[in-house]
C-alpha cells in the first residue's frame, strides 16, 4: 500500500509539473512551487427502506504557477449513493455542482484566476465545463469577504455570478458566523441561496454545525439543517440531523468516516416521515509539490 500510495503521488505530481511547464512561461524566480491535492472517497450506505449502496467521489486541486501565480485548476466528479436529505452544496456558487437538491453524479472541471487574495477579501473568475452530454459550459465571479468581530467570533459572505449554456444567468448568496467555543470547538450557521432560470425559483438551505477536534487525529461534528425550493413549494421540503465521526488511521493519508442520519423529506402528498440511513466513508489522500 506505501508503494503504490508513494508512486501514484509521484506520477500524478510528475504529470502536473509537466502540464505547468509546457503552458507555463513565468520566470522561476517569482514561482510559487507546483503543487497538488486529491482527494479519493468511497461511501458505502445503508438507507431505511432501500439497499445498500457504493459511490465514490474525487476532489482535485492544481496549483500552477508557471501559467500564473493566480491560476488554479479544480477537478471534482462524484458517483456516490443517493443522498435521503439535501444538504447545503460543497462549493456553493459553482454552477458544475451547486444545488441544495441531492445531484450525486456528475463531473466538471474549473479553472479559476484569482484578481484579489488576502486574508480579509477574495475574488476570483472562473470557467469551466460539466462533463456530461451535451456538456454544460458555464463561466463565474465570486467574491466572499471575512469580518473578524473578535478572537472568537467571525463572518463570512459572499456572493457569486454565473452564466451557463443552458439556463443562462443566476446567482448564489452565502453568509455564514463562527464562534469558537473553546480551543477545540466551533459552532457555525451557514445559509445559501441559489436563484437561476434553471431552477425557476429560489432554492435554498440553512444549517447549524458544532465540531469539536478530541485530538490531532479525530473529530465530530454534530449538524441540524433545513431546505426548500420556492419553485416546488413555499414551505420547507426538508430536515435534517446528523452526526459524522471522522478519524486518521494507519498512515497520514488514509481516513474514514462514520455518518448517520435522520431526515424528514416531504413526500408528494405532503406528509414528511422519518428516514434513517447511515453511511461510511474510506478517503484517501494524494499530495506533492515541487521543491525549487
Amino acid at each position: 500500500m506505501d508503494k503504490t500510495h508513494a508512486m501514484l503521488e509521484r506520477n500524478i505530481l510528475k504529470q502536473t509539473v509537466r502540464f505547468d511547464n509546457y503552458f507555463g512561461s513565468v520566470k522561476p524566480e517569482i514561482l510559487r512551487q507546483t503543487s497538488y491535492v486529491l482527494r479519493w472517497r468511497n461511501s458505502i450506505r445503508a438507507e431505511q427502506g432501500s439497499n445498500l449502496n457504493f459511490g465514490s467521489s474525487l476532489l482535485a486541486n492544481f496549483a500552477l504557477p508557471k501559467i500564473s501565480n493566480r491560476l488554479q485548476l479544480f477537478i471534482a466528479g462524484e458517483n456516490e449513493p443517493g443522498l435521503a436529505t439535501q444538504s447545503l452544496p460543497k462549493d456553493p456558487g459553482n454552477p458544475g455542482f451547486d444545488r441544495t437538491t441531492p445531484n450525486t453524479h456528475f463531473a466538471n472541471s474549473e479553472l479559476r484566476y484569482e484578481l484579489i487574495r488576502n486574508p480579509a477579501l477574495n475574488l476570483f473568475l472562473g470557467t469551466g465545463v460539466r462533463l456530461q452530454l451535451p456538456f454544460e459550459v458555464f463561466a463565474r465571479s465570486r467574491i466572499q469577504y471575512l469580518h473578524n468581530f473578535s478572537d472568537v467570533l467571525l463572518m463570512r459572505t459572499a456572493e457569486t455570478f454565473f452564466v451557463k449554456n443552458t439556463d443562462l444567468f443566476g446567482e448564489t448568496t452565502e453568509l455564514s458566523l463562527e464562534r469558537l467555543l473553546g480551543e477545540n470547538t466551533l459552532l457555525r450557521w451557514a445559509g445559501a441561496g441559489t436563484a437561476s432560470k434553471e431552477i425557476d425559483g429560489l432554492e435554498w438551505g440553512s444549517e447549524l454545525s458544532l465540531f469539536r477536534q478530541f485530538t490531532p487525529k479525530d473529530a465530530i461534528t454534530l449538524k441540524g439543517g433545513i431546505f426548500g425550493n420556492t419553485a416546488i413549494s413555499a414551505q420547507l421540503q426538508n430536515y435534517l440531523l446528523l452526526a459524522s465521526y471522522r478519524r486518521n488511521f494507519l498512515r497520514s493519508w488514509l481516513f474514514y468516516e462514520l455518518e448517520p442520519q435522520v431526515s424528514w423529506p416531504k413526500s408528494p402528498d405532503g406528509s414528511q416521515q422519518a428516514r434513517f440511513a447511515f453511511t461510511f466513508r474510506l478517503e484517501v489522500v494524494f499530495k506533492g509539490t515541487t521543491a525549487y
